[in-house]
Formats: structure tokens, C-alpha cells, sequence
């Protein structure tokens, strides 16, 4: 027979379609990630998503024409052809099922909804739902190869909707340059000539009733333990919002927020709170521009927000984007790397996920990055925002290994050990350098650990504070209650030498809490992807 016949003859445009239909199914979890594309979709991204669309597209149409391809070979075998289907439907069954669940529903936020005992029931009832359906598929193969193009025919308009809103996207897509950069780097070494030096930290999620006051006696954090007994510490302090994008830009810009919402790739609008009305965050005066105001010098290096391109008055910046899909301005990596995103399964023994590898990459960057930013420079004001403990876990506290972390319970214990880590870690980089003492360090976090699958507790009312003032060694217990965004005017306080004993900033504290305190803003209780 020849290969024109073997490739084309009765039916084919139906098995070619078919089999295209297949192939965009196996790409469903993507397609709920990207589509469909609007300018804020790009806010978050490490680069321009133009090859993420053009390679999906591509990707759909190689599996399709490999799928066609293998049915006009083994399409007479009548032995080999019924499993060959078989294997093709389970593996889109599991595909499709997988990629739309974690779509809707991350595996944390359906452990804190169902605990661990529900989850594990869910999943053996998965497990046993598929081994019942593989010995369907098995018993009845060869019915199903007699009529293997009817389900994925009905699945064919699809098609037309992925495709056509891809080709949308790739019209609506900003350059790439609106995704650069991704760090700064100052002109010469950074000089400090104000002579006072601050280090805000912010470790992202968490939670102040598991890191102090209700701390499981298995969990040990030396490090904050030993700044606790030598700074100011808050036991009343609450964050500005419980989601990063809104709390941080809080933070840094002083204002009190309802919400944000990405414009672009660089522009992210602030809702703010009394009915003002929406500004660019980007414009805003910040706790950066503030101190270089005065004179200073600045670095930024952090998580989650593109800040090097959206903030002002930065010396020296370096920000390690969110993980959401990969992108790459390089198509062929783009290409092959979605393959991966297909056969991402948390659910396979010793199987990792990008987003653990992608925090595993971010502690492992970011750590090298902040050592060589406090020995090689001479910041004013240093903001660090850590990703952890925020979801993936990707640490054991026992082992001391950077690995993916499967246990839901304990693996958020596990991640604030790493946290605690990276203290130990920022601490001896002052040290070394022989600044610890003159440093106002300021530890937090931006919002409490919303999925608490550890004992389902939730505290929206707490996030921990610590203050160390320059030349302090003694612990000092606060108890009043104030926001968080109040420490960028604490900051530029201690800068301006308004505040420098731990009295003065507890009677500091008082009186901008006697102006009225701000609501603790709850905006969602579901975290990002884990």
C-alpha cells in the first residue's frame, strides 16, 4: 500500500479531526491558564506570552498529526489497534480530569476544605474510580476502536475556540520589551550616606499563631526565636490585605487598599479605599522614592510582583516573577516545556511539580542574591520579600533538603523552618559585614496562611512584627493593635531620627492608632496554585 493511501483515503478528515481534537483536549490545563488573554494577563509573567500561544498551537497540531499518523498505521492491525485506542483514552481521561481540577481548585485549598483524611479518601476513591474504568476500557476495547472518532468528534469545537482566541492573543499581545527587566543594577556600588541602614523583610504567608503563639512543639525556629528576645515585638500587629497583590503594594506605597487589578504587563491599578479614585502603582511616592528623597540608596530584591519594572527609585533590584505557565522568548523552549506542563502530576510517586522546582530555583536565587547585595553594598534601605513559607512546600526540616514536599500537614511547618533559614542566613550576612547593630531590621509578612491545612484554624487578625532598632538588644513586648502599613512611615521615622528606642516606638505606634485603625481587608481566602 502506498503512503499516499496509507495517509489519506475514506474517513481520513474525520480521524484527522479527531485526532486534533485529542490533541487540544491533552493541552485543556494550559488553556484554562492562558485563555483568555486580556493586557493585566501579562502582569505576572517573567516575559512576553507570544510563544506560549504560538506553541500551544503548534503543539496541538505535532501531537495531532503524531496521533493521525499512528491510526493509519496500526488502524488494520485488529490485534493491536483496540489497545492503542484504549491507551489514548485514558491517557486524555487522566489528562483532562487532572488538568481541570487543579485549574479549579488547588490540591492546599481542597485539603483545608475536606482535611487530610477527606483528601486521602478522595484520592483512593480516584484510584479505585480508574482502575474500574481501565477494566472497562480493557473488557470492551474493541468496541471502542470501532467507533474511536465519536467522542473526540463531539469535542472538536473546542478547536476553533482555543485556536481563535490564541490568535487573538498573539494579535492583543504587548512587546516584549514591556516584560524587561527583571533586575537593576546600579551604575557604581551603592554608598550610604545617611549612616542609618534598614532592612525590611517580608516572608510571604506567614502565620503568626503557628510561628509563635500557638507553635506545635515539633517546630523549631532558633532564628527568630533569638531576634524575638532582642527586638520589638507586636503580638496585635494585622496586615493591610490578605492577598500579596494588594498587601504589598499597601506596604510599600503607604496606602490603604480595597484591591488591585493588572492593566499590563508594567501597570498595575490601585483601588483605593474611601471611595478615591484608582491610581497607577507605579506613580505613587513609595517607601523607595522616600528615602531616596533623603539622600539614600535603595535595593529590592523579591518575589511575586515585576518589580524591577514597575518601581521607582530603585538602585539595585532583582525580582524572581511568579510561577503561573512558562514563557520564554525563545519559541523552541517554549515548545518543548509545555510538554511538561501536560504531564505535571503531583499524584505520581517521587514526581516534583514546576511550581516546587520554580520555589526551589526562587530560595535558591534569591538566598546567593541577598548575601551578595548586604556584603557587596551599602544600601540605605533594603526591602527583601522571601517566597516562602508560602506554598509549594518545598522543604524538610529533619533532613535540612530542598525537595517537593507532598506531606499538607506538616509541609507548611517545614516551609517556615526554611524561612527561619533564611533569617539565619540574612543575619549572618550583617553580621559579617559588621552592621547588625546599627540595622534597623523590621521581620513580617503580608497576610496570614489562609489554607491552614495543619488544624484548619484561621487567624485573618494577626501577622507577626518584629522590629530590631539600631543599637537595641533588649526584647520588648507590645500589645496594641495597628496595621501594617503603617511601617513605611515608622521606617522613614527611624531614618529622620524620630524613633529610636523601642518606648519611643511603642508611644509611636499609640498615637497613629489613636487616629482610628483600618479594617482587616479580606479579599479571598483561596492561595495561588501549589
Amino acid at each position: 500500500m502506498s503512503w499516499k493511501k496509507i495517509l489519506w483515503s475514506r474517513g481520513s478528515r474525520r480521524e484527522a479531526i479527531a485526532c486534533l481534537s485529542v490533541a487540544n483536549l491533552w493541552l485543556v490545563r494550559l488553556w484554562l491558564k492562558i485563555l483568555p488573554y486580556h493586557r493585566g494577563s501579562g502582569f505576572f509573567l517573567a516575559s512576553s506570552p507570544l510563544n506560549t500561544y504560538l506553541a500551544a498551537m503548534a503543539n496541538v497540531l505535532l501531537l495531532g498529526a503524531l496521533l493521525y499518523l499512528l491510526v493509519r498505521l496500526t488502524k488494520g492491525e485488529r490485534r493491536l489497534f483496540p489497545w492503542l485506542v484504549m491507551a489514548v483514552i485514558c491517557a486524555t481521561g487522566v489528562i483532562v480530569a487532572y488538568g481541570i481540577g487543579v485549574a479549579f481548585i488547588s490540591f492546599a485549598r481542597f485539603v483545608f476544605l475536606f482535611g487530610v483524611t477527606g483528601a486521602f479518601w478522595f484520592s483512593a476513591a480516584c484510584w479505585g474510580g480508574g482502575a474500574l474504568l481501565l477494566g472497562f476500557l480493557i473488557r470492551y476495547r474493541g468496541w471502542l476502536a470501532r467507533h474511536y472518532t465519536v467522542l473526540p468528534l463531539l469535542f472538536s469545537p473546542y478547536l476553533l475556540i482555543t485556536f481563535g482566541e490564541s490568535l487573538q492573543a498573539v494579535y492583543l499581545v504587548e512587546p516584549a520589551a514591556h516584560f524587561r527587566p527583571h533586575a537593576i543594577d546600579p551604575s557604581r556600588p551603592l554608598v550610604n550616606p545617611l549612616k542609618r541602614r534598614v532592612v525590611w523583610v517580608i516572608f510571604d504567608e506567614t502565620d503568626y499563631r503557628l510561628a509563635f503563639a500557638k507553635r506545635p512543639a515539633s517546630l523549631a525556629l532558633p532564628a527568630f526565636d533569638r531576634l524575638k528576645k532582642e527586638a520589638f515585638f507586636a503580638t496585635r500587629a494585622y496586615s493591610p490585605n490578605d492577598n500579596t497583590q494588594t498587601s504589598l503594594p499597601s506596604l510599600i506605597t503607604g496606602i490603604p487598599l480595597v484591591r488591585t487589578v493588572p492593566q499590563g504587563a508594567a501597570s498595575l491599578e490601585l483601588e483605593r479605599q474611601g471611595g478615591l479614585p484608582p491610581c497607577d502603582f507605579a506613580s505613587q511616592e513609595s517607601v523607595f522614592s522616600e528615602v531616596k528623597k533623603r539622600g539614600g540608596s535603595t535595593a529590592l530584591l523579591g518575589w511575586y510582583l515585576p518589580y524591577a519594572r514597575t518601581m521607582k527609585g530603585v538602585d539595585l533590584c532583582r525580582d524572581y516573577p511568579r510561577f503561573n505557565f512558562y514563557t520564554s522568548e525563545s519559541f523552541l523552549a517554549v515548545l518543548v516545556h509545555q510538554w511538561r506542563e501536560v504531564v505535571d502530576f503531583r499524584f505520581l510517586p517521587g514526581s516534583s511539580t514546576m511550581l516546587a522546582d520554580n520555589q526551589i530555583g526562587m530560595v535558591t536565587s534569591m538566598g546567593r542574591d541577598v548575601a551578595a547585595a548586604i556584603r557587596g553594598e551599602d544600601a540605605t534601605f533594603t526591602f527583601l520579600h522571601f517566597s516562602v513559607p508560602h506554598s509549594p512546600n518545598v522543604y524538610d526540616r529533619k533532613s535540612g533538603r530542598l525537595a517537593f514536599n507532598r506531606n499538607k500537614r506538616e509541609g507548611y511547618l517545614d516551609n517556615l523552618a526554611l524561612a527561619d533559614r533564611c533569617l539565619g542566613e540574612l543575619r549572618r550576612s550583617l553580621e559579617e559585614k559588621g552592621i547588625w547593630d546599627s540595622t534597623l531590621l523590621v521581620v513580617s509578612s503580608d497576610h496570614h496562611w489562609r489554607t491552614n491545612t495543619y488544624d484548619q484554624v484561621l487567624d485573618r487578625q494577626h501577622v507577626p512584627y518584629l522590629v530590631k532598632l539600631p543599637g537595641e538588644r533588649a526584647g520588648f513586648t507590645y500589645g496594641g493593635r495597628f496595621n501594617t502599613i503603617l511601617t513605611k512611615q515608622m521606617v522613614l521615622s527611624v531614618l529622620d531620627g524620630k524613633v529610636g528606642t523601642p518606648a519611643e516606638l511603642a508611644s509611636w505606634l499609640d498615637a497613629k492608632a489613636a487616629g482610628g485603625s483600618l479594617p482587616v481587608t479580606i479579599s479571598k481566602e483561596e492561595p495561588d496554585a501549589d
